[in-house]
């Protein structure tokens, strides 16, 4: 684009234009900013590994009492253990692409890695509760005699293990949208260990197997909002969406309000992972502004107000048609 410069921020007078052309002095200027604290990938994967083996262990444990019981809610919930099977395996995956160094392939490096596991574990999260409510259904037209000796026994185990994993998964939900939602699914998953509990004592006491289907019903119902907010917000990422808390239109006003900006144009936020976002915007700054100055302002409004970790602004001068008459550009 004509008349565009990105100005090193060192710079105070905005004296040294970097021209276009090469690809160490092109058309934009991207500086890195600190970004937000987060638990270290060491830990997180150690914490990982060992709710996946507790995990496995009890899905077997569940699957075994489930068929031997034909208890539909032990079942179900040896299912739903299998998708946190299935979550955290991914999480770890992911955290150990996430932490692999940028390529020239990858310049990003593979740290949405852990976003993308997400969106798989969400999907199978709603065939899952497919599942259990078609097979609800089936068994209410075709019911079974439950062995409770089997199934109260197993049910308690299977809640144990679940309130192990969610207190060694605890320091990491915060800290990774993948990590949040394997914690997600181990915390659902207890929760349906001990409605399974409660059902089996209340058939034991009255004799109503029907409990043991209300109880998996319950379950899928239970998951299906929360999997699809997992997959609209894991999709909203991988599409690019500015992240949700950032206010656009407020942010771009704050942006034409600071001393020596005329114009702010091709403004776009973007999230890499979970609490890092990126930026990009043009700026158009008056003749007489020190530029060095306007980018300094720029990224530091970008930094505190939007908790942008990298931005990306390119300071212009004179028009930009080329950039304002853009279909795609904001």
């Amino acid at each position: 684009m004509a008349g565009g410069d990105s100005y090193n921020p060192t710079d105070p007078g905005g004296t040294a234009p970097m021209r276009h052309g090469s690809l160490m002095a092109g058309t934009a200027k991207s500086e890195a900013l600190p970004a937000a604290p987060a638990p270290s990938p060491g830990s997180r994967k150690a914490r990982l590994r060992a709710a996946l083996a507790v995990t496995v262990a009890v899905l077997v444990l569940e699957v075994v009492g489930g068929l031997v019981s034909r208890s539909l809610a032990l079942v179900a919930d040896a299912n739903h253990m299998l998708a946190d099977v299935a979550a955290l395996t991914l999480a770890y995956a992911a955290t150990m692409l996430a932490g692999r160094a940028p390529t020239v392939r990858h310049t990003f490096g593979l740290a949405r890695a852990e976003v993308l596991a997400a969106f798989v574990n969400a999907q199978l999260l709603l065939l899952v509760c497919g599942w259990l409510l078609y097979e609800t259904v089936r068994r209410f037209r075709n019911p079974q005699q439950i062995r409770l000796s089997v199934m109260i026994p197993v049910a308690v185990l299977g809640l144990a293990a679940n309130l192990v994993s969610l207190k060694i998964l605890a320091p990491e939900r915060r800290g990774s949208l993948n990590a949040r939602a394997a914690y997600l699914e181990v915390l659902i998953d207890a929760a349906a260990s001990l409605a399974v509990v409660i059902a089996g004592i209340a058939i034991a006491q009255t004799g109503w197997t029907w409990l043991d289907l209300a109880v998996s019903g319950l379950i899928a119902v239970f998951v299906l909002p929360r999997a699809v907010a997992l997959l609209r917000q894991s999709a909203h990422i991988l599409l690019e969406g500015a992240p949700r808390e950032i206010d656009v239109d407020s942010l771009r006003c704050r942006i034409l309000a600071l001393p020596g900006v005329e114009e702010a144009h091709d403004l776009h936020f973007w999230t890499l992972s979970s609490g890092s976002h990126s930026a990009s915007i043009h700026i158009r700054a008056s003749v007489e502004s020190p530029r060095g100055q306007v980018l300094r302002d720029v990224q530091n409004l970008l930094r505190e107000e939007a908790g942008v970790s990298h931005a990306t602004v390119q300071v212009e001068s004179g028009p930009e048609p080329a950039c304002r008459v853009t279909p795609d550009h904001a």
